[in-house]
C-alpha cells in the first residue's frame, strides 16, 4: 500500500486545504502509476498529514521558529 506522509506547521492549513493536498498528492501518484502501466491504485494510497509544533521541524539544516 503506497503510503505519503506530509508534516506541516500546526494550524498552518484549514481542513479544506488539507482536503486539497491529499486530493492532490494522491492524484499525482496514481498518475506515476498508471503511466507505468500499473492501472489506478488510488483506493490503495495512503497520505497523512502530521502537524507540528512550532519549532518541531528544519529547513536547510535550521530549526523553524
Amino acid at each position: 500500500m503506497p503510503t505519503i506522509r506530509v508534516t506541516v506547521p500546526k494550524a498552518a492549513w484549514s481542513r479544506d486545504e488539507k482536503a486539497k493536498i491529499v486530493e492532490k498528492l494522491t492524484s499525482g501518484l496514481n498518475g506515476v502509476a498508471e503511466d507505468a502501466g500499473k492501472g489506478t491504485i488510488t483506493p490503495y494510497i495512503n497520505v497523512h498529514i502530521e502537524e507540528t509544533s512550532e519549532g518541531g521541524y528544519a529547513m536547510g539544516g535550521q530549526v523553524v521558529a
